[in-house]
This record gives structure tokens, C-alpha cells and sequence, in this order.
């Protein structure tokens, strides 16, 4: 299972992907020196991670993985999870180079919002990217990477539409409370979600081997 998630770790970092997410924290960081933009814009950084983190399924079927896969002493569920975790692991390093983005606007002084209303905004951001992936995979592996592109972008957008409502919402109602409790009540959806995802990717990834 390591050498799986080691494979999907090298694909994606050795390759465009990984020179691009570089480009664009040092572009974001040199930006939140100079305004109070790039902190807006900090949490993109974890979105790309976690996209990137699915891109894998494109490699997978470049270099017909499966082929391989299907010869390994492993199981579809362990395959699975190192999937998930593939992602899981980029969304980390999205939220380690936020933080990182965020730190730089606090030393130079270039911080639009309080911490706390930036580390809010962040949580929030990642619940949505987790949200996302917990609905994405199942959907990449039931249409694999090409036609699971479409599906991906519509979501996209519907997702962060829905996203930018709720906050629209709770600036209105000019509530805390509202913003803490849609914080919380997206954290136990994503929370009981990840194992309905994870065994809907297993059932149809199985499906597809028979």
C-alpha cells in the first residue's frame, strides 16, 4: 500500500503539476508582501492540492496501472484507500503552504482580515475541498478520467457557488453563530460522509474488475 501511495506521489510531484503548485506559492507569497490581495486568495493553494491529489486517476490510465495493480499482492480496498490517502496527503500540503501564505501577509503587515476570521475562512475552505473530493472519487472511478472531468468542473462550480451564498447569508445576518454553526454542520456531513465514499469507490472499482 506505501509503494502505491509512493507511485501517485511521484507521478503527479515529478511531473507539470508539481512545478506549477511551486510557481504559484512563490507567486502568492511575493504578492502578500506587497497587498492585502494574496491572503484572499491563500486558500486557493488547498483546492489545487486537491485536485492535483486526483489527477492521479489521469496517470492511472496513461500508463495502464490497472494492468499492474491487478498483479500486486494487494486488495481493492487497499488500493482504494491509498488513494484517498494520495489525496488527503496533498490537501495537507495545500493547507501547510495557506499557512505558510498566510504568515508571510502577518509579517509584512499586509493582513486584510483578523487571524481568526483567516484560520475560519481556511477551515471552511478545506471542508469544502474535502467535501468535494468525498464526492469526486466515486465519480472518477465509476467514469474514469476523462469523462469524470466534466463532472468535476460542474461540481466545482456548484459547490463554491453554494459556498459563496452561505457566506453572502451569514454577512447579511452579520451572525457569528451562523458562520460557526454552517462551519460545524459542514464538518459532520464531511465527517460521515468519507466512509459512504470510500465504500462506493471499492464497490464500483470492484465491479469493474469482475
Amino acid at each position: 500500500m506505501k509503494g502505491l501511495i509512493k507511485y501517485d506521489l511521484m507521478q503527479i510531484g515529478c511531473g507539470l503539476k508539481g512545478g506549477f503548485f511551486a510557481v504559484y506559492i512563490l507567486f502568492m507569497a511575493v504578492l502578500n508582501i506587497f497587498s492585502d490581495t494574496g491572503n484572499m486568495f491563500s486558500y486557493i493553494i488547498i483546492l489545487l492540492g486537491a485536485m492535483m491529489g486526483i489527477s492521479a486517476f489521469s496517470y492511472e490510465e496513461t500508463y495502464r496501472w490497472n494492468r499492474y495493480t491487478a498483479a500486486l499482492p494487494v486488495s481493492t480496498r487497499q488500493i482504494v484507500l491509498a488513494r484517498y490517502l494520495v489525496v488527503g496527503i496533498f490537501i495537507l500540503g495545500g493547507i501547510a503552504a495557506s499557512l505558510l501564505l498566510g504568515a508571510v501577509s502577518v509579517i509584512a503587515g499586509t493582513m486584510s482580515l483578523t487571524v481568526t476570521e483567516w484560520m475560519l475562512e481556511m477551515v471552511q475552505c478545506v471542508l469544502i475541498c474535502m467535501l468535494y473530493q468525498e464526492i469526486m472519487l466515486p465519480i472518477m472511478y465509476r467514469f474514469g478520467a476523462e469523462r469524470g472531468r466534466i463532472v468535476m468542473m460542474l461540481l466545482f462550480i456548484l459547490l463554491f457557488a453554494a459556498l459563496y451564498v452561505l457566506s453572502t447569508f451569514a454577512h447579511l445576518w452579520q451572525q457569528a453563530v451562523t458562520i460557526y454553526s454552517v462551519t460545524l454542520v459542514l464538518g459532520a456531513v464531511v465527517i460521515l460522509l468519507l466512509p459512504v465514499s470510500i465504500g462506493l469507490s471499492v464497490r464500483i472499482r470492484t465491479e469493474k474488475e469482475l
